[in-house]
């Protein structure tokens, strides 16, 4: 697989490792939370994995076990239980081995597809990137195929589920030289795309997206040739509609860590036009503010997985160093 021309500028060659002291909120800032180190990921060191939960459980999903854009590319699944803080390794992913896999949760299955596999070996074909589209049932541990994701062969896309929708878009191609702005629904019962309104932000790869209280939410990113955003915008499903919210208050960047937790998405790290970041900030769509929340005590990182479970945010593994650690953060209540 030929190597990537990925924007250097955004993805940073090093981290801080060092770590920095938890930061201490005034009363704006009410009470950030607290971040907990739980047993390391026992598979493969990796980057660019899918991160999604199921009926209290946590689910890591392929990705790259080599640093840069060398190729270990995998298709493995594990499977964590919360309560144990325990990893177990479940049913391969049938697709493509590849990282940058994305998808949603819908009913109590997962459904994932596109991201940059290994298509290079097949006779006549080109394309690295993958389209095909996969329901994944933890009850019976089973896969099955489902109908393509319609739009273009990419990488890096955004997606989340609303109201038993699920949505997925934007995106970029092999050598990040496109931003894909389109943005498709998925209807579970019919296995069906149907093209919805188009992303009006800068951001296009790397960026944040995920639902709460009924609606979508997306931003952050960076888009070719140069750019690296902070916009952020909330898609509403019913109206087929993007309203521009509140920037995100930190420096502009791509490929951050996010997760809901409580009534509040949390975002933080990754990559800016500086470096690598390990900075993080609350959103809270009722008063649409970002307010500055605590650091990880923990390596800087970008090209993390992330996913909650009840109410608590959970993150692992990224860049640089092929990480394998797992932390936990329970958001702390207000005053």
């Amino acid at each position: 697989m030929p190597s990537k021309k990925l924007l250097l500028i955004l993805v940073a060659i090093f981290a801080f490792s060092c770590k920095r002291e938890p930061f201490k909120p005034n009363s704006t800032n009410a009470l950030p939370g607290l971040w907990k180190q739980l047993a390391d990921f026992p598979g493969l060191g990796r980057v660019r994995s899918f991160g999604f939960s199921i009926a209290g459980k946590g689910y890591i999903l392929g990705g790259n076990a080599q640093s840069g854009f060398n190729s270990h590319l995998l298709n493995d699944l594990w499977e964590y239980d919360p309560v144990a803080d325990h990893w177990t390794q479940k049913a391969d992913y049938p697709g493509q081995a590849g990282e940058y896999i994305r998808g949603f949760v819908i009913n109590g299955k997962a459904y994932v597809g596109t991201g940059f596999g290994q298509r290079l070996i097949i006779p006549g074909d080109d394309k690295p990137q993958n389209i095909d589209f996969w329901e994944y049932d933890p009850a019976n541990n089973e896969w099955t195929r489902k109908a393509n994701f319609a739009g273009e062969e990419r990488e890096s896309v955004i997606s989340f589920a609303v109201n038993n929708v699920g949505y997925m878009g934007l995106g970029t191609n092999d050598d990040y030289s496109k931003n894909y702005k389109d943005f498709w629904k998925y209807d579970v019962a019919a296995d069906k795309w149907t093209r919805v309104a188009d992303y009006p932000g800068q951001g296009s790869f790397g960026m944040i997206g995920f639902a709460l209280n009924g609606m979508g939410y997306a931003g952050l990113g960076g888009a070719w040739p140069d750019v690296a955003a902070n916009d952020f915008w909330k898609y509403d499903a019913t109206a087929d509609k993007w309203s521009q919210m509140a920037d995100f208050s930190g420096d502009a960047r791509a490929f951050s860590g996010y997760f809901v937790a409580g009534a509040e998405v949390f975002a933080g790290m990754g990559s800016t036009l500086a470096g690598t970041v390990d900075d993080w900030y609350r959103y809270n769509p009722e008063t649409n503010k970002w307010l500055k929340s605590t650091y990880l005590p923990g390596p800087a990182r970008y090209d993390m997985i992330n996913f909650t479970i009840n109410g608590i945010g959970y993150i692992g593994t990224g860049n640089p160093g092929l990480l394998k650690d797992f932390w936990k953060f329970t958001p702390a209540k207000k005053d």
